[in-house]
């Protein structure tokens, strides 16, 4: 059946980092234009080289820092397929935990997508086709109230109304793993160095090189902030491994604002299944995504935490905290829609540069609802989402867990 024209494009921020490519690929437009963007297809098929009993075979096992590719097989049918229907082959990437080789494509202007998306649906060869879609971190800088001086914890409303610090008389966190899915972090930050144990960048690099990672540098600083070193904050679980993925990037320089789309955020879903993450905080929201929620239910079955904002009743999206067993976080104010409601307001946080700033927003709502997690699982390692929810509550509130001889008893073995 004859198939629409269309250009394979990788999902929303792109695989400059962790997806092998042809000599046709073409990674520097990933991102560029939201029009563009509209017009893309994430297709799926089938890929029968993964997983398969080689030694030699690369998608066998996961390289840390090293780039693992498509086999000559699944190039051969995406190039296929770009003849087969005139189509023009820009990039893919093996989604291991899913058994399927993943391509972009975009759909020319002399032909209608919907168009496009039916002729796909009906090759034998495509297992899935999707729009691209786009997402969008949540939360915005909150407006400079004082100045401050070191140290700044007294000025970490979050941290003191949750009563981090009783906690961590028993637990920081140690040894469990928090995937933070969003843009990147800055790691010489002197509240974050020798906290974040692995970062990998599943997005393309911005025409820009110079624009600042404020976003997840931010949530990073939340979660893991360096305690007593005698500058700046301390963090939710200062001694959990933190796996920073940068899925997305920012609008424009000194923006917290930040888009990711399908695509990179798959890709790094599947990276955080990958290195065994215990925990997966999403401070970001957007439309319903097949690809996206297939690979979070993926996650869920393994076991895996998920934690995502949700989003103010002004803002669009919601997806992908409205996925059943995922940890939907909101912050105070915020109706109590199936969520946990966690500080939100006026956050003192690292950004890029060795600087610290205010934040506002559920996206840092979520990263204290998942470092508490954190400090549970350190004690209670068997403990899945529903136990996380149960000892929390409607609210993240301390108190419950302080007051509580199951909760915070002494663990026979820890992570």
């Amino acid at each position: 059946m004859k198939l629409a024209r269309l250009y394979l494009f990788i999902c929303l921020l792109g695989l400059v980092s962790a997806c092998a490519t042809t000599s046709d690929s073409d990674y520097s437009r990933l991102g560029d234009s939201k029009t563009a963007e509209e017009r893309r297809l994430v297709v799926t098929f089938a890929d029968r080289t993964i997983n398969r009993e080689l030694t030699a075979n690369t998608l066998d096992g996961y390289r840390l820092r090293g780039q693992y590719g498509n086999s000559g097989w699944s190039e051969h049918i995406a190039q296929e397929l770009a003849e087969r229907h005139h189509l023009r082959f820009v990039a893919q990437w093996p989604v291991t935990m899913l058994g399927v080789s993943c391509v972009v494509y975009e759909v020319p202007d002399t032909l209608p997508v919907q168009q496009a998306i039916a002729e796909l649906q009906q090759d034998r060869d495509v297992t899935s086709v999707q729009q691209m879609h786009s997402f969008q971190v949540l939360g915005k800088q909150a407006p400079p109230t004082q100045t401050y001086t070191d140290p700044y914890l007294h000025l970490q409303t979050g941290f003191n109304s949750l009563r981090i610090a009783e906690l961590h008389r028993t637990t920081t966190g140690r040894g469990v793993r928090i995937a933070v899915i969003d843009t990147g972090v800055d790691t010489e930050h002197p509240d974050l160095q020798g906290r974040i144990k692995y970062s990998e960048n599943t997005a393309p690099e911005p025409s820009d090189h110079n624009l600042a990672d404020i976003h997840g540098t931010a949530v990073a600083g939340v979660l893991s902030a360096h305690p007593n070193n005698g500058i700046g904050i301390v963090g939710i679980a200062p001694e959990a491994e933190i796996l920073a993925f940068r899925a997305c990037w920012p609008e424009k320089p000194n923006a917290v604002a930040a888009h990711c789309n399908s695509f990179t955020l798959a890709l790094a879903l599947n990276q955080a299944m990958r290195m065994n993450s215990h925990i997966i905080n999403m401070s970001l929201s957007g439309p319903e995504d097949n690809l996206v929620q297939h690979l979070i239910e993926k996650a869920l079955d393994k076991g895996i935490i998920v934690v995502a904002a949700v989003p103010s009743r002004n803002q669009a999206g919601g997806f992908p905290a409205n996925i059943a067993g995922v940890i939907a976080v909101g912050q105070e104010n915020d109706d109590k829609r199936q969520q946990i409601i966690a500080p939100g307001k006026d956050i003192l946080t690292t950004v890029p540069h060795q600087a610290y700033d205010f934040m506002n927003g559920s996206s840092f709502s979520a990263p204290h609802v998942a470092g508490m997690a954190a400090l549970l699982l350190q004690l209670h390692p068997d403990w899945k989402t529903a136990d996380i929810k149960r000892r929390l509550g409607n609210d993240a509130s301390t108190a419950n867990l302080l007051d509580s001889n199951t909760a915070l008893a002494s663990p026979e073995h820890t992570r």
